[in-house]
């Protein structure tokens, strides 16, 4: 062909604007005059029609069209032309230097200088490969057709480079996506279908098929177009069509079976904790009653035996300890109760505004005896007045409940600080000791049903180990009931604790 004129072609000023394009696409990249004579292409454009740089003057679209497109190739220029706007994706199947042909998936945009169409860039994709490809298959398609389409189950088929060939109707209805989404795309790069998790499995079993020849039935999730994850079983062979080998891959949708196999797996679990509840509670409630009764039993039987007739300073003590024994039972089975209530939801909060200062203050006041028989120091930061909707008789137990864990695990002459801040619309309430602390695993547990730490050892006889591991656990659920959280920190044994409770400010 003749050289064309080029010198309304500004070629660096076209590269410059999209050298990105033109130096790292993996598309082939062209601009071509209204009449297809090439101007310009990418170095990918040229190695897959077989040219060279110096052969672009030469080059014209109506020698590498297929005749039987070429009116269809035209028709698209004059429509930008007319338009100005980008044309629509067409496939067209190109010849190359060699004789053979290539098919790209293309769309052209105008360019326009002074008001004025004078060239036109086009982008193509190379689908030659997914092309040849069914090609092929088309051969036999009529054979597998039909039972391909009806199939119950989701049938894909890919490549040996993990492109997706074709995808049967089940699999689109199941997917939620249609096959433009799908196709020739490299399944290794569908991360909004795949979860992370999957991923290094399916490429596992991906080269297993293409070792063995066949995988084992696996159970994976994946992405519907709702973002919804579903259950699939994916079965995968390789077949061989016209010579050329290819992965067939079945998957049969066990959401529904995977949904009720979890559900009886967390029914089970369920029963396993209950009847492990029932064991501790059997155990737990079975130690804690039999001191205090028998200490009451036995300051009973000595009351009436020696000191029928008068009560003296040893008689008094005996009363004390009927009175710390029945203490201890009338806290056990409050928490036993609330427990109770927690499981079978039956608590209900009486929301009404409170100072929250005062009530840190009186819960703290009603255990002043217990903290100076430990001689612990107790340090308060709170504003005079920190209004608030609470139930103030529930919170002043998670109150007590805190306070009362970090005086049991102080040591004597310990310091217990408690802070109340306002930090934005929550009320943050911190309670610091510098007691014996927990290990991260111990962390994990004492907000459980007794959860209780048993400690034991050299430098840790000051610990009160009294209680049934409740108090923590009734805590967290009522500062949850009123939309808040609470939470423990500690750097490790000995190094103290730190126990901060969060409430919204309504």
């Amino acid at each position: 062909m003749k050289q064309k004129n080029t010198s309304k072609f500004d070629k660096e000023e076209i590269r410059e604007k999209f050298k990105d394009l033109f130096e790292h696409s993996l598309d082939l990249i062209y601009v071509n005059d209204l009449k297809g004579n090439f101007l310009d292409a990418n170095d990918i454009a040229l190695k897959k029609l077989g040219y060279k740089r110096e052969d672009i003057p030469s080059l014209s679209f109506i020698d590498l069209i297929d005749k039987e497109q070429l009116i269809k190739a035209l028709e698209t220029t004059k429509e930008i032309f007319d338009t100005g706007k980008n044309s629509e994706r067409t496939e067209y199947k190109l010849k190359t230097k060699q004789d053979d042909f290539i098919y790209v998936n293309t769309y052209a945009i105008p360019l326009k200088k002074d008001g004025k169409i004078y060239a036109i860039f086009g982008v193509g994709t190379d689908i030659t490969e997914s092309k040849v490809a069914e090609q092929k298959l088309q051969d036999s398609e009529i054979k597998f057709r039909h039972l391909f389409e009806s199939s119950p189950l989701m049938i894909v088929l890919m490549n040996v480079e993990g492109k997706i060939i074709d995808i049967n109707k089940r699999g689109l209805d199941f997917t939620g996506y249609n096959k433009e989404n799908l196709l020739n795309k490299d399944f290794r790069k569908l991360n909004y279908i795949i979860p992370l998790n999957y991923e290094l499995l399916t490429i596992k079993k991906f080269k297993e098929v293409l070792k063995k020849g066949f995988i084992e039935p696996v159970e994976i999730q994946y992405y519907d177009k709702k973002g919804e994850l579903k259950w699939i079983r994916v079965h995968a062979s390789l077949v061989e069509v016209e010579n050329a080998k290819f992965i067939q891959t079945i998957f049969q949708d066990i959401t529904k079976e995977k949904q009720a196999e979890i559900m009886i797996t967390k029914e089970i679990e369920k029963l396993k904790d209950l009847d492990q509840i029932r064991k501790d509670l059997i155990s737990r409630v079975s130690h804690e009653l039999k001191t205090p009764i028998m200490s009451i039993f036995g300051s009973s039987e000595l009351l009436l035996e020696i000191f029928n007739d008068q009560l003296g300073k040893d008689a008094l003590e005996l009363v004390e300890i009927i009175d710390r024994g029945v203490k201890r039972l009338l806290i056990l089975i409050e928490n036993l109760l609330d427990t109770s209530k927690i499981e079978f939801n039956k608590i209900e909060l009486d929301l009404e505004r409170v100072n929250l200062s005062k009530i840190i203050k009186e819960n703290m006041y009603d255990m002043i005896h217990f903290i100076k028989e430990r001689e612990i120091e107790i340090n308060l930061n709170l504003p005079e007045n920190f209004p608030i909707f609470l139930d103030k008789i529930r919170i002043g137990q998670v109150i007590t409940n805190l306070l009362s864990n970090a005086v049991k695990n102080s040591p004597p002459k310990g310091i217990i600080t408690i802070d109340l801040q306002k930090i934005d619309n929550t009320a943050n309430i911190t309670v610091k000791d510098t007691g014996v602390g927990f290990t991260q695993t111990e962390l994990t547990r004492i907000f459980t049903r007794f959860g209780k730490i048993e400690r034991y050892g050299k430098g840790l006889e000051y610990i009160d180990i009294q209680g049934s591991g409740l108090g923590l656990y009734i805590s967290k659920e009522i500062v949850e009931l009123h939309g808040g959280e609470i939470s423990a920190f500690s750097s490790g044994r000995n190094k103290g604790s730190i126990f901060t409770v969060k409430l919204p400010i309504k």
